[in-house]
């Protein structure tokens, strides 16, 4: 992993699933409120209204927040934008200041998508047909014995699947993470402490190395998913992630990519096993603000110490290191311009320190 360390990993009951996730999430949200504004939406009529739940008329006049409207359905504010990025819907109007607000006919229809979801359906599925056909999908399988990924997984059963060789059940489990979760909690929550038990079993002999290769297959096609939805934004902060020469470790790449991605700040995936001086000629030539590099105990931590000292006489001054993984503070070089980044809440910092200077 890029950056957090065993030590640091989030506890996470592999029997409490992604439900209780989302309710300790939901419990330490701000308080909401609804926001009444005036909106460039034209009213809908009545008969539209209805099929999207039988909503009266002066319910048609109340406005949700994004925040309130992720409280109503359970769905997480990085999964709403995301969805109204990919799939068009939802379509929320602005206020005057560019904030969304969402009608009460987008809230029971995302209602109907998450119930749809939690019977088994993917977003792709299903997000964007009219409120009819949603509500008619959601009576039909309520009827019905539920799809193989209705269930909500856990870290236990993502395990379990993966160690059976159920391809299509671990598949099918981390897109319903992805979804329930929203990208951020998806990769605190599950990608990464998923990813460090099945090193541990592997280490303790419990699991074989075709099973933890298999895993990050999955894994990276799932985080490519997740941050295909995000476009570069104009005037981010951008930062290049690699690996210095000998270390192939890629995933924990990709993950921070993700979560940069999420956070608003532009991130290029240079790759790993890379030389230093191709890494210092493209953060020049993205531009980057920042340099992001993993260092595994499994690096040659002298040979990584003198390439990150040469780096720093090449990159400009204005250009920090970040350094993360286990390998990272056993590197004998010490410089201001260097951040260790060994946990989350440090990568939120080092991402606010970005956004202040920029």
């Amino acid at each position: 992993m890029f950056i957090i360390c065993p030590t640091y990993v989030k506890p996470y009951s592999a029997h409490s699933g992604l439900k209780g996730a989302i309710d300790d999430s939901l419990s330490n949200r701000l308080p909401w409120h609804v926001v009444r504004t005036r909106t460039r939406r034209p009213p809908q009529s009545p008969a539209k209204a209805l099929a999207h739940g039988g909503a009266s008329d002066a319910s048609l006049d109340a406005r949700y927040s994004i925040r309130v409207t992720s409280r109503l359905t359970s769905i997480e504010l990085d999964t709403l934008r995301m969805w109204e990025r990919r799939y068009g819907f939802p379509r929320p109007t602005r206020t005057d200041s560019g904030s969304r607000v969402y009608s009460e006919a987008d809230v029971e229809a995302l209602k109907l998508i998450r119930r749809a979801i939690e019977q088994g359906y993917r977003p792709g599925e299903i997000v964007g047909k009219p409120a009819e056909e949603l509500a008619e999908l959601v009576r039909v399988t309520s009827q019905t014995p539920p799809r193989a990924s209705a269930a909500s997984p856990t870290i236990s059963s993502l395990v379990e699947a993966l160690s059976r060789d159920d391809l299509a059940a671990l598949q099918a489990g981390l897109r319903q993470a992805a979804v329930v979760l929203g990208p951020k909690r998806f990769l605190v929550d599950v990608a990464h402490p998923l990813s460090v038990q099945i090193g541990a079993l592997w280490a303790e002999g419990k699991l074989e190395v075709r099973h933890e290769h298999l895993l990050s297959q999955c894994l990276s096609a799932q985080l490519r998913v997740l941050v295909s939805a995000y476009e570069d934004r104009a005037g981010a902060p951008r930062v290049l992630l690699s690996t210095l020469p000998s270390e192939r470790h890629a995933l924990g790449l990709e993950m921070v990519q993700v979560y940069l991605a999420v956070s608003q700040v532009s991130a290029v995936l240079l790759g790993v096993d890379t030389p230093a001086d191709q890494i210092v000629k493209a953060a020049r030539g993205h531009g980057a603000d920042a340099v992001g590099l993993l260092v595994t105990p499994a690096s040659d931590l002298k040979a990584t110490s003198k390439h990150v000292r040469w780096m720093l006489g090449e990159l400009p001054r204005r250009v920090s290191i970040w350094i993360g993984g286990e390998g990272g503070p056993a590197l004998d070089v010490r410089d201001d311009a260097i951040r260790m980044v060994s946990t989350w809440d440090d990568l939120d910092e080092a991402i606010a320190t970005l956004a202040r200077a920029g």
